[in-house]
């Protein structure tokens, strides 16, 4: 789909990478050339796998990193720098969804989601900018929002609040960093059909389409190339957009 050469030389930092859309979008920008750093937290066996897998495209890193803790954000770019001495391009990617009811969310899941979807979205891309500054040519950042940044359902209160969130520090961080040919879009994903899927209680992949436009779930394969596009040159005048990748989701009344 995009040739292999688009983004060579160009290193990318993808947080979540591990597994699910994140893994798709680390393939992809390996497939388009760009040496990948995955950052995971827990799942080390699902990262090293992606890295083996990688290796014969580009050069993969992997990283343990808590995106809720800033210090182990800053490890993360310390070694991408001692690596590759550069960052091209940073995906926020790790996020979690833990549905509560409303009456019963604890402070400590509301801090959870919010620090692990919108605070670390937040440093990560403070600590990348200064980077791409620091090297004055510019860069991409892409933040993962949700069509529940969008539209609501019942338990996701806090998980809607962090997908806002990203959405309006989308646009915030594309105005102050757009002077320093810095641009920074969001993808946001509608159901996207990952490991985890398989856990939920009563999944039905066919059930589950029939409620979309397009007649099914996505996968972490339409979500990479979006990445891609969004570093390359077609998508240069482009920044501070929300991109939906929702099969027609969002349109439906």
């Amino acid at each position: 789909m995009f040739t292999s050469d688009l983004l060579r030389d160009k290193v990318a930092v993808v947080t979540g990478g591990g597994t699910g859309i994140g893994a798709g979008i680390c393939e992809a920008l390996a497939g388009a050339g760009a040496s990948v750093v995955i950052s995971y937290h827990r799942n080390a066996t699902g990262a090293e796998e992606l890295a083996r897998r990688l290796g014969g495209k580009t050069r993969a890193l992997t990283h343990r990193c808590d995106v809720r803790d800033h210090g182990e954000i800053q490890g993360l770019f310390d070694a991408t720098i001692n690596a590759f001495g550069r960052v091209d391009i940073l995906v926020n990617n790790s996020g979690i969804t833990e549905p509560r009811p409303l009456l019963e969310l604890t402070p400590e899941e509301w801090d959870r989601t919010l620090d692990t979807n919108l605070r670390g979205a937040f440093f990560s891309t403070q600590r990348a900018a200064r980077e791409m500054i620091r090297r004055g040519e510019g860069g991409w950042v892409i933040n993962l929002g949700s069509v529940h940044g969008f539209a609501a359902t019942t338990d996701h209160s806090h998980y809607e609040a962090s997908k806002g969130g990203i959405n309006m520090l989308t646009k915030s961080c594309a105005i102050e960093l757009a002077p320093h040919e810095i641009r920074v879009n969001a993808i946001a994903p509608g159901a996207i059909e990952v490991e985890r899927y398989a856990e939920m209680p009563g999944f039905d992949r066919e059930a589950w389409g029939e409620g979309i436009p397009a007649g099914r779930l996505g996968t972490p394969e339409d979500i990479g190339p979006l990445a891609v596009f969004l570093c390359s040159p077609g998508a240069r005048y482009m920044t501070g957009q929300i991109v939906w990748v929702d099969g027609g989701l969002t349109s439906k009344m």
